[in-house]
């Protein structure tokens, strides 16, 4: 039977998992760790680490919500197959019309290339401002957040300092209070 964990010959498995179960048996000890919790974490599925293109995006789409969802470039489009024996001679005689075909229709094909190059390049911008967009939204969202709170202290303060002088007068008016009922 072949051990649980391969490793090279120079890693020693059974001495780290030796010491990963003296490192459970110290937290279990110290109740950081309940039987409970290492039950779950036995008995929990494994899933495979996320490729990086499936971390979700971090900014919500607030400009162009569905703009994302339209634009995947790793999309490809797959021909049925050809069940109708009809379709299937036909096909193989527009395969002797397509040099002429070709011919007729690569003009346009040239034209639609440059057009479908032009228009990536706009994604391309689009997806570029857009997120410009998203982090420039971000980035006055925390302006105005942080210049509430310096305005909120300000006035805190402006309020600290009016009692602080309050004080100081109603003090000042008790020294000279004072001084006048004491004899000279």
């Amino acid at each position: 039977m072949e051990p649980f964990i391969s490793a090279a010959a120079e890693i020693n498995v059974d001495e780290i998992m030796a010491a990963i179960g003296k490192r459970i048996q110290e937290k279990k000890d110290s109740g950081l760790l309940k039987q409970r919790d290492i039950e779950e974490i036995i008995e929990m599925e494994l899933q495979p680490l996320p490729d990086f293109q499936e971390i979700p995006n971090i900014y919500d789409p607030m400009l162009f919500p569905d703009f994302a969802e339209n634009v995947d470039p790793n999309v490809q489009l797959e021909e049925p197959p050809e069940t109708n024996p009809v379709k299937a001679i036909l096909k193989k005689i527009r395969g002797g019309f397509a040099p002429m075909i070709r011919f007729i229709v690569r003009p346009m094909c040239v034209e639609l290339k440059t057009d479908i190059l032009r228009l990536q390049k706009r994604d391309r911008i689009i997806l570029q401002s857009s997120e410009y967009i998203r982090l420039l939204h971000n980035s006055m969202h925390n302006i105005i957040v942080e210049m509430s709170k310096l305005k909120t202290e300000e006035e805190l303060l402006k309020t600290k300092i009016k009692m602080l002088e309050d004080k100081s007068e109603f003090l000042e008016n008790r020294e000279r209070a004072l001084e006048k009922k004491l004899p000279s």
